[in-house]
């Protein structure tokens, strides 16, 4: 068998270091090693399915945005020719 050993310190003037050894401290768990390792695959598998969760929103959103009707709309000329000239007279006083 195989092992690999990791030290994990806390450093307790740290709110989230000082949160997560309260919680490992409240397990009460008969094998620390066997509870954080429990943690960590849990974490992951999470982290999985968020991934997942968030491809099958995007793919629904975006089926359902297909087939909203969209039309083209017409974009009116805000500009008149007076504040078209001001524009120009104002841009003419830098060359």
């Amino acid at each position: 068998m195989q092992r690999k050993k990791l030290t994990l310190r806390f450093d307790l003037d740290h709110p989230e270091d000082k949160r997560a050894w309260e919680y490992l401290q409240r397990l009460n768990a008969v094998s620390l090693n066997r509870a954080l390792v429990f943690i960590i695959n849990q974490a992951e598998c999470i982290s999985l399915m968020k991934n997942e969760f968030r491809g099958i929103i995007r793919e629904e959103l975006s089926d359902a945005l297909k087939q909203i009707p969209v039309q083209p709309v017409a974009m009116e000329r805000v500009c008149d020719d007076e504040a078209a000239d001001t524009i120009m007279d104002f841009l003419e006083n830098f060359s």
